[in-house]
């Protein structure tokens, strides 16, 4: 039994420690540290912990503060991968909040040359700033009017075609990084591009309705006159006044057209019909293909395209997804088959290999126009020009099937299925044991043996693997129900806390606090695994417990520190959930405890270690959660089994560690952690003195009387 005990004291240190790493060591998909590696607080300062939401199913960490999410944090390369001017994706950390406002971002690694050598690195982590406090379901547009100047704006009034939210067009205009403008471009591709994934998780984006197309397969010779007139060619004119030029001059900044050539009428009019079927046969499965073309004395290419770059001029969005465009996505457009087709400097044609882009569905068509201002590079002015483009849909039958949003409670029921059932198997077994307790209860040493394997699943599968002990800060929602009403939403968003609460309140009704206080809470469990291994292997250790009058006052203050939590939740919840700290519980298994401040560490263990002296000192004398349980035991209806003659009986009260038996023999229900030692002794005939004298008497042929052993003689 020393080695058991051995065993368990070092096991238990062991997963503690285990624990407190895992804790921090959060993974990237790919295995690596997280939180080590991208310091995530200085993304989300005010989060004391990161935790994997493993219930968006996307690598994903939740922030927390005082054990409720904060902020979503990830890592762009995670959810998308998008090359910059190197070739290579810029590794962004973002974070937004619950309700979808981006509150933080960095870019923690890249490999542009343009930021190699000469422009600094900082710029980067400066522009995702323009972003902070802004939804992401808003619309950005990258403007300048210099070197990367004020922070964005929410203007009222753009050009035409713009995201429609309501009866006004609105856009959030971001200043440019003049310089590095394919770097810039693909920065806030990542940026929104990777958080509307993550928003679409969490259901604040809706999904979009399924749309089932049947194309009208019929080639209809249209000329070029017919297709822009009907809306299969769109078409954006920026004028020199437009960007600031007031000489007089005949042609547009840029005069361009543009259109989908993946269907036969446009295809065809436009490519000829032997390009178009080499095209058809060259798309990939869900690719497409769209045409631009332009004159005027600007370029939609841009002077800084080379092989392997980025057309940093010009970029579609449908929905929720931006598409740019990179050199292998562009084929030479040599001509234009449709009738009455101008001439045109500029053309090129383009694959969409975003396989959700629809053909049949509006999309926009975005132009970036810089010119200089000055004599440097670095004097630049940037303008987002767009207009509307939408397939005619003539040729086109749709379907629309719309989408139902599984709700989100929903879609954290199903992603945490595989804790609640090992909560709720955990929790069914020990309710078993609790009424199989005459088993249970007929052997000592299978009492001690159940009893300490529970407790440590208890430590394993509440605190390591579930990390969810119940806490006082859980009932505030209950405390502050006529001041913030009820929501049933906010129970159900926690599927394990739901649970167990469930358990929680059943268990009351039927022991009292004793089945949660005395069996299941993990960090109770901790403390007194220590203390019987440390008193195991160190016998004559030294133990001490108060004097029965400083006792008595030492366990109420338990009742204080909760009516003083319970005031402070009905004033100010923050404050509240701040005081909860006396509870170790986050320290022990929500965060780092070696990562925190120095006066919670040292809280932490001298707990751990007054609690090697004196049993379950923290759960008997300071615990709220405790004093909340015992209030609750006044409706308890099965009790401790006792006998008349119990009251006469010290054996019990000498070996109960909870103090919970009087000098009178009497179990006070407010304080019995239910370790049903004293039941144990109760029907064992060696150590209960009324079945000691039954079993004394019938050796001897006395007569007993074996239902009442009290009203035995000798007694």
């Amino acid at each position: 039994m020393f080695n058991v005990i051995k065993s368990v004291f070092f096991a238990v240190i062991f997963l503690l420690i285990a624990g407190q790493a895992y804790s921090a060591q959060l993974t990237l998909k790919d295995g690596r540290p997280f939180c080590s590696r991208y310091e995530c607080k200085s993304i989300i300062p005010w989060a004391d912990k990161f935790r994997q939401a493993d219930e968006l199913n996307i690598p994903v960490l939740e922030a927390l503060r005082n054990n409720k999410v904060i902020g979503y944090l990830f890592l762009s390369t995670d959810l998308v991968d998008i090359p910059a001017y190197s070739g290579k994706p810029l590794v962004t950390l973002i974070a937004i909040a619950p309700d979808g406002m981006i509150i933080g971002g960095k870019v923690v690694h890249h490999s542009e040359p343009i930021l190699l050598v000469g422009i600094p690195e900082s710029v980067l982590n400066e522009f995702i700033e323009q972003y902070i406090g802004y939804s992401i379901t808003d619309h950005f547009e990258i403007v300048s009017t210099g070197f990367f100047g004020d922070r964005g704006q929410t203007t009222d009034t753009i050009k035409s075609g713009s995201i429609d939210h309501g009866d006004k067009l609105a856009t959030v205009e971001i200043d440019m990084v003049t310089g590095a403008t394919v770097t810039i471009q693909v920065l806030d591709q990542t940026l929104i591009t990777s958080a509307r994934q993550v928003g679409q998780a969490l259901s604040l984006i809706e999904e979009d309705n399924k749309r089932i197309v049947t194309w009208k397969s019929d080639y209809v010779q249209k000329t070029w006159a017919e297709l822009v007139d009907e809306g299969s060619i769109g078409h954006l004119r920026v004028e020199t006044e437009e960007m600031g030029i007031t000489d007089e001059n005949s042609e547009s900044w840029i005069d361009l057209y543009y259109g989908d050539v993946s269907q036969p009428v446009t295809g065809i009019n436009i490519l000829g019909e032997s390009t178009y079927n080499w095209l058809k046969e060259n798309l990939q499965e869900g690719e497409k293909a769209i045409f631009v073309v332009s004159n005027g004395i600007s370029s939609f290419k841009g002077s800084g395209f080379v092989r392997g770059g980025i057309f940093d001029r010009f970029y579609i969005e449908q929905g929720n997804s931006k598409i740019t465009f990179r050199d292998l996505d562009y084929e030479n457009l040599y001509g234009i088959n449709a009738e009455g087709v101008p001439k045109f400097r500029e053309t090129g044609l383009f694959i969409v290999r975003d396989k959700l882009f629809d053909s049949s569905n509006k999309w926009n068509f975005y132009y970036v126009a810089n010119r200089l201002t000055g004599e440097t590079a670095l004097s630049k002015i940037f303008k987002t020009f767009h207009s509307e483009y939408q397939y005619p849909d003539e040729y086109f039958d749709l379907k629309v099937i719309h989408a139902v949003q599984p709700s989100f409670v929903k879609k954290v029921w199903v992603n945490n299925l595989p804790k609640v059932i090992l909560l709720i198997s955990f929790l069914l077994i020990t309710f078993g044991i609790f009424f199989a307790r005459k088993w249970l209860t007929r052997s000592k040493k299978r009492l001690v043996r159940v009893h300490i394997a529970v407790m440590i699943a208890s430590v394993i599968i509440v605190g390591l693997i579930l990390k969810s002990p119940p806490s006082i800060t859980h009932l505030y929602p209950l405390i502050r129900v006529f001041h913030d009403g009820f929501r049933m939403d906010l129970y159900l968003s926690d599927p394990v806390q739901f649970v167990f609460w469930i358990f929680i309140a059943v268990s009351l009704i039927i022991w009292g606090r004793g089945w949660f206080c005395g069996w299941i809470c993990p960090y109770g469990n901790v403390l007194e695994l220590v203390s019987k291994a440390v008193r195991k292997i160190s016998p004559k250790m030294f133990t001490y417990e108060f004097p029965p009058h400083i006792h008595e006052g030492l366990r109420k203050v338990r009742y204080a520190v909760l009516g003083v939590l319970v005031g402070m939740a009905m004033i100010s919840i923050e404050t509240a959930e701040k005081m909860a700290e006396i509870e170790p519980f986050k320290s022990t298994w929500l965060v780092n405890i070696f990562s925190r401040e120095w006066y919670f560490i040292g809280y932490w263990f001298i707990l751990l270690i007054i609690s090697t002296f004196n049993f379950r000192f923290f759960c008997r004398y300071l615990c709220p959660l405790g004093a909340a349980f015992s209030l609750g035991s006044v409706f308890r209806f099965i009790g401790i089994e006792r006998r008349g003659c119990c009251t006469q009986c010290k054996v019990c009260a000498r070996g109960c560690e909870s103090k919970a038996i009087n000098d009178e023999g009497e179990i006070n229900k407010y304080e019995c952690l239910y370790c049903l030692e004293c039941e144990q002794i109760y029907n064992d005939d060696e150590a209960c003195p009324p079945l000691i004298v039954v079993k004394k008497n019938k050796l001897n042929g006395i007569p007993v009387d074996l239902t009442h052993p009290c009203k035995n003689p000798d007694l």
